[in-house]
């Protein structure tokens, strides 16, 4: 009985996966299938795979070539059969015997929500032997491959926006006399108590930044803010500039180091020195992560159970930084259940993008911040320009598919162009939550404003949250950043006047 009763989890485990194995197959042969005459073998394109069966047979031909493009994102999987056999009662069991073959070869298949799955049948054959003369099996689109040099030239500059932001010291920096924790007891007994902290309870912090002079150690630029007061902050000023003289290293470091002041609830006063951070502002140049995500995430800490969608072409890189940067700083990985990057169909011309279709999409779940940061890497290695434009609505679409239980959707999207796919705004039906990036001195794109409105969800800016798009109505404005906006024939218009 004990031998048993260990058991029976582990076959319960079994028993689930083999039903959602069972259910996932059974809704992609539920969809209705596209009708040809025959299909056209010798159109296969230089990214696809032909997985073949003969007439009438689930066993796979070719197992051993799935091995060649495992590695690769996959795109599509169109299942070709002749519509002869469709016939006979035996053909609903044999295609269900070969997508559970295709899934015995290639679970990843169906366990990546990225896969778009389509059922061709052919009409042309009239007799078994035409039949055998047709194509069966499974045709896999995938993701061309990125050239090694571009990931490693992406993955250094998004390594360096996080060094930079994450404001790590570099290797050789100069020293405080006795290491770092002289230095925090040196500030702490150093620094007065604020006289402005009167409240029990209360606490203020200040921030201090400098340099140290190679020639002579001692500090220099020293910059003081937030704090307690501008006559305590003078003095922590003149403390810091006080400091012993530093140890020989790397030229120009910004140091930085918070200061926190606590008056206690039984009316002591502490004063306790955070950790020592800094960055080398030649390295850290153009590398600086922007706020922008930060900023508007860090005002929303109500937002849980995330679905994140987020263009990652050229112009977003400081945005995917910034991101990466909440997460790594803030442990927000749990607050999400499921990232989705888009950089509008990888390196597929631009005649050739559909709306709904252009791909280009990178689902994650991530355990781990390096798992995020591998996605993040692969979807920007993947994209290679094309015009400006971008998928995001079938980016959050796809997202929606794959997260259907997700609570809040938030798409951050780059305000200097227009989304091409704005025609399939009704197919979401829920709130949308849209991140502005790159308005931060510019006029907020109106595209962006009408999603937000149509879906019931808000604009965020670097500055503003705009939570009452909702209850707008035709002929009613709005003003954002300076701007104000009008609804006109279901659209939002630039005026100057409201």
């Amino acid at each position: 009985m004990r031998f048993v009763a260990t058991l029976l989890p582990f076959f319960l485990v079994i028993a689930a996966v083999s039903a959602q194995s069972t259910s996932k197959i059974k809704d992609i042969l539920a969809q209705e299938p596209y009708e040809v005459d025959a299909y056209d073998t010798s159109g296969f394109g230089e990214y696809q795979l032909a997985i073949r069966f003969n007439y009438a047979s689930a066993k796979v031909l070719n197992p051993a070539d799935y091995a060649g493009i495992r590695a690769y994102g996959k795109l599509k999987v169109e299942y070709i059969y002749s519509k002869y056999t469709q016939s006979q009662p035996s053909q609903k069991e044999l295609d269900f015997k070969r997508y559970q073959a295709l899934q015995k070869l290639a679970p990843d298949l169906f366990e990546n929500p990225a896969v778009n799955w389509d059922i061709i049948v052919q009409s042309g054959a009239t007799t078994a032997d035409s039949a055998r003369g047709l194509f069966h099996g499974f045709v896999i689109t995938y993701q061309p491959p990125v050239s090694a040099a571009k990931t490693a030239r992406v993955r250094r500059e998004l390594d360096g926006i996080l060094e930079c932001a994450k404001r790590n010291l570099p290797e050789g920096a100069p020293e405080f006399p006795g290491g770092n924790d002289s230095l925090y007891y040196w500030l702490e007994t150093n620094i007065k108590f604020p006289k402005e902290i009167t409240t029990k309870g209360e606490r203020r912090m200040v921030m201090i930044e400098w340099e140290i002079d190679e020639a002579t150690g001692k500090t220099e630029a020293v910059g003081v803010s937030r704090g307690a007061g501008p006559k305590h902050n003078d003095h922590v000023r003149a403390v810091v500039q006080k400091m012993p003289e530093w140890s020989e290293g790397l030229e120009g470091v910004r140091y930085i180091i918070g200061v926190e002041f606590e008056l206690t609830e039984d009316g002591k006063q502490r004063i306790d020195a955070g950790k020592l951070t800094g960055y080398d502002p030649t390295k850290c140049k153009n590398r600086r992560s922007d706020s922008t995500v930060l900023k508007i995430f860090e005002r929303n800490p109500q937002w849980k159970n995330m679905l994140v969608v987020e263009d990652v072409t050229g112009s977003m890189l400081p945005y995917v930084g910034d991101l990466l940067l909440w997460n790594a700083l803030k442990d927000n990985v749990r607050n999400v259940k499921h990232f989705i990057f888009f950089n509008d169909g990888d390196a597929l011309a631009d005649s050739e993008k559909k709306i709904g279709s252009t791909g280009g999409l990178y689902h994650v779940r991530p355990k781990r911040i390096e798992d995020l940061e591998e996605t993040m890497i692969q979807a920007m290695s993947g994209g290679d320009g094309g015009d400006g434009p971008e998928n995001d609505l079938e980016a959050v679409l796809a997202g929606i598919k794959a997260c259907p239980d997700c609570k809040e959707i938030i798409l951050i999207a780059d305000n200097s162009v227009t989304p091409r796919d704005l025609e399939l705004l009704s197919k979401i039906d829920r709130p949308v939550h849209v991140v502005l990036c790159g308005a931060r001195d510019g006029v907020p794109n109106p595209a962006h404003l009408l999603i937000a409105w149509k879906t019931k969800g808000s604009l965020h800016t670097i500055k503003q949250d705009i939570n009452n798009l909702t209850n707008l109505q035709e002929g009613q404005g709005v003003t954002i950043m300076g701007q104000n906006f009008k609804i006109l024939n279901g659209k939002f218009v630039p005026v100057t006047k409201l």
